[in-house]
């Protein structure tokens, strides 16, 4: 659980600037977009590697979970919001950067778990 509010506590603020920046009504994205997209990439790394840290036994699946929870619970909203709205969303696209956040998370438990184990000795 602390890998996933790790990971809002980074994401959430960085999809807000995206927001921000992509939607300024004039058809020229700015490139402070990607600044922001790599914000939310490390908040997903972060977040995995919180997660693997915290279960050395079973780091990778605790930090694609971790990643994805957060992302499931971000995403769910802006969902809601966007369906309040009356826009339409890409179900593809939501997909892949769900599978993209937890496949950051596992990267990020592999460091954590690597670098950082709570528990002293071998692994089980």
């Amino acid at each position: 659980m602390a890998g996933a509010l790790m990971c809002m506590v980074i994401a959430v603020p960085a999809v807000l600037v995206i927001a921000a920046l992509t939607d300024d009504g004039d058809g020229d994205p700015s490139n402070w977009v990607f600044l922001a997209l790599l914000a939310v990439t490390i908040a997903y790394l972060l977040g995995g590697a919180l997660a693997g840290r915290a279960v050395p036994h079973a780091p990778f699946i605790n930090g694609a979970g971790a990643t994805l929870l957060a992302f499931a619970l971000v995403q769910g909203l802006f969902v809601v919001l966007i369906l309040i709205r009356g826009d339409s969303f890409n179900v593809v696209a939501l997909i892949f950067n769900g599978l993209l956040a937890a496949s950051f998370g596992t990267f990020g438990a592999w460091f954590g778990a690597r670098w950082g184990a709570k528990v002293p000795g071998p692994l089980p």
